[in-house]
């Protein structure tokens, strides 16, 4: 077995916004970022597309979205409320999944809608993750591995990561801590066990208790806790700041992410590790 370190360094949000998308391109091009995921209801999808054409070694998955957006589908559903939005966010789509008011067909249908609107780009899709990780939930968990096989996509993201204690000291971190305990329960009562999720062996997972906060002095954590012969992803959300005023309220820091993943430091230190970074492309390819 290699003793070699894979990582694969995953933007999130690709097309929600120009100045996300701004910020991803420039942390491919001037940092670790290798891939991406693309969301295809994303108010900038088309502005995404357009950068994908002109960086077309930026791998790209799916982002598929319940929450917080518009569906790509016209036609109203059980998923959409009275103003044609989807749920405001994932605790408001568990509680009307468990109480069944949303039809898994119309959840297929979208998802299926949202994928191949990303192929119609001629866009290869190497991966599949969601906007705030409802493809855990029971039911679209094997949802999410089914339409992986039927698009011959390769990965889907297990994002469950080692609970990190020290997160407790901050309000976010305790956020995100619970939400990384709630993620782990939704991903025991749908068989996510292991790495097993896709096609292929999913990478293990890191960066959900950073999320919206991972800086220099974090990214440095989490490089030294990567070990010999394993294969990660680490999702990280880069970006311009962003003008829309909703995203600004998930108080995310957008340009400090940007600015850690293009340090000149953190690029030498991954080096000296002899830490391998690649794409989901790079990993299918070599299996």
């Amino acid at each position: 077995m290699s003793d070699a370190i894979r990582l694969v360094v995953n933007a999130d949000d690709f097309g929600i916004s120009p100045r996300i998308n701004e910020g991803i391109l420039r942390a491919h091009r001037e940092g670790i970022v290798t891939s991406t995921s693309l969301m295809a209801v994303g108010r900038a999808f088309e502005h995404a597309v357009d950068c994908c054409r002109m960086v077309p070694t930026l791998d790209v998955g799916v982002h598929l979205t319940l929450v917080a957006a518009r569906p790509v589908l016209p036609d109203r559903s059980s998923l959409v409320g009275a103003e044609g939005n989807f749920p405001k966010g994932a605790g408001a789509l568990l509680r009307r999944w468990l109480a069944g008011s949303i039809r898994p067909a119309d959840v297929q249908a979208e998802w299926v809608a949202q994928i191949e609107r990303v192929l119609d780009q001629g866009i290869p899709v190497t991966h599949l993750d969601s906007h705030q990780h409802v493809h855990t939930l029971p039911g679209l968990a094997d949802l999410s591995r089914l339409l992986a096989a039927q698009y011959h996509i390769p990965f889907v993201r297990v994002p469950f990561e080692n609970l990190l204690l020290e997160r407790w000291s901050s309000r976010h971190g305790i956020n995100r801590m619970l939400g990384a305990l709630v993620l782990r329960g939704c991903g025991w009562l749908a068989g996510l066990t292991g790495n097993k999720a896709g096609t292929g062996a999913s990478p293990r997972f890191l960066g959900f208790q950073d999320g919206g906060r991972l800086d220099a002095h974090r990214l440095r954590s989490l490089l030294d806790s990567l070990r010999p012969g394993r294969t990660y992803e680490l999702m990280c959300h880069p970006g311009c700041r962003p003008e829309e005023p909703e995203i600004q309220h998930w108080g995310y820091r957008h340009e400090v992410e940007l600015e850690a993943l293009q340090s000149p430091a953190i690029r030498a230190e991954i080096a000296a590790r002899g830490i391998a970074l690649c794409s989901f492309a790079d990993l299918a390819n070599s299996n």
